[in-house]
């Protein structure tokens, strides 16, 4: 695999990154009225017409693959961890959560490792150890007072890895539009029976923002699946700092709180962390 084609997939993860998080403010702002079950639940449903549209015509009613095993596995994966991180991000600041799930990629490198069969290098495996000691910084503080969402977070996160391995194993062969309509049809199918105990009808004010998370989470699934059809998986996943630095400046501007100098000091980690992995030399196929 070239290098253009690797620094390509790994954009197109960094931009999944940056509207994950720009995704999860609103998230933060609509579970205020409306619980994290229903909130998510939405998000899937809202998303189907809207990846419907952009998938080409001669496969939009071809369902067929949507029904295999991998499927249906990166979705339950996917939506499970998902809910775990709305969940904490309606309880804790986004930055403490967006570090509690920096611990995904270290799951994907094991993952990667040992269902992928990837070959791993020392660049990744450094990146990493910097990232899980600049998570623990940031978290640290937090833990006393907020052990069980803390412990509900790295649960999702460990969900989420085994979600992007998923992607990563069937990116090569479905269009990333397939893999996110896919995914959005499965977690509907999941997340409604779940909400609907707790659902309170959504008020005007409220439907723009949900559609908002709805557009956002259409771009991000397909640019994780435009990334990882490029990238190995211990290659890429590294590159999700880029939430970091984005979470710590909404957390500032958006809801007030204010860095802590362990908060920049994780953040810096994780950042030299990534960028140790960036000057690995690209494998060739």
């Amino acid at each position: 695999m070239n290098r253009d084609a690797e620094l390509s997939g790994i954009a197109h993860i960094a931009f999944a990154s940056l509207m994950f998080v720009t995704m999860s403010s609103v998230i933060k702002v609509v579970t205020q009225t409306l619980s994290p079950l229903e909130v998510a639940a939405l998000r899937s449903m809202m998303s189907i017409p809207l990846l419907f549209l952009v998938l080409p015509r001669d496969v939009r009613f071809d369902v067929l693959p949507y029904f295999s095993k991998e499927h249906f596995l990166r979705s339950a994966f996917g939506y499970t961890g998902f809910l775990a991180f709305v969940a904490c991000t309606s309880k804790l600041p986004l930055t403490v959560v967006s570090s509690i799930f920096y611990t995904s990629p270290i799951w994907s490198l094991l993952l990667s490792t040992i269902v992928l069969k990837e070959r791993q290098s020392v660049a990744p495996t450094i990146g990493l150890i910097f990232g899980f000691f600049g998570m623990l910084a940031i978290v640290q503080p937090t833990i006393s007072s907020a052990d069980a969402w803390i412990a509900i977070g790295f649960l999702g996160a460990a969900l989420d890895s085994l979600a992007v391995m998923m992607i990563r194993r069937i990116a090569s062969i479905n269009a990333p539009e397939r893999m996110a309509l896919s995914f959005m049809l499965w977690s509907s199918a999941i997340g409604l029976p779940l909400a609907i105990p707790v659902w309170v009808w959504p008020a005007p004010a409220d439907w723009p923002l949900l559609l908002l998370i709805a557009v956002l989470a259409v771009l991000t699934q397909i640019a994780l699946g435009r990334g990882y059809a490029l990238v190995r998986l211990a290659r890429a996943a590294p590159f999700d700092f880029v939430r970091l630095p984005a979470s710590l400046l909404v957390d500032l501007v958006c809801f007030g709180t204010t860095p802590t100098p362990m908060m920049w000091l994780g953040a810096g980690l994780i950042l030299f962390g990534s960028s140790v992995s960036l000057a690995e030399r690209p494998t060739r196929n």
